[in-house]
């Protein structure tokens, strides 16, 4: 059984001016959130910033040492579209001379934009 959503006549209206053809109102509803999706993701591929890194503990070279120690961090990557995917960072070859950032860009952020990440937070 599909779920009943209760609209005021103005905005079924709205919708109705939006509507091709025989457009029932739920293909109607997908086509117009396909197209805002589209545009959310045309716009992080086209911008160049990249998303922001948040470590906890916040001393990075704190973060690092416990890293180095546990070899491992809790990691939880933040989508554009609200999503949070949580994982595991097994982090094995990290040492004192290492770069977490750059093993972070070249690693679990590899393709940030074409995943739509636009936060990664790193706990250990």
């Amino acid at each position: 059984m599909c779920p009943v959503i209760r609209i005021s006549d103005k905005l079924y209206a709205r919708l109705e001016s939006h509507a091709k053809g025989f457009d029932t109102p739920s293909a109607l509803i997908e086509r117009l959130l396909d197209a805002q999706d589209g545009i959310v993701i045309k716009e992080i591929k086209e911008s160049t910033e990249k998303p922001e890194l948040i470590f906890l503990p916040s001393d990075e070279d704190q973060f690092k040492k416990l890293l180095i120690s546990g070899k491992q961090a809790a990691v939880s990557l933040h989508r554009i579209d609200g999503s949070i995917e949580k994982r595991i960072w097994k982090a094995n070859k990290i040492s004192q001379s290492s770069n977490i950032r750059g093993n972070l860009w070249s690693g679990i952020l590899r393709g940030w934009k074409k995943k739509g990440i636009v936060k990664a937070e790193l706990s250990i």
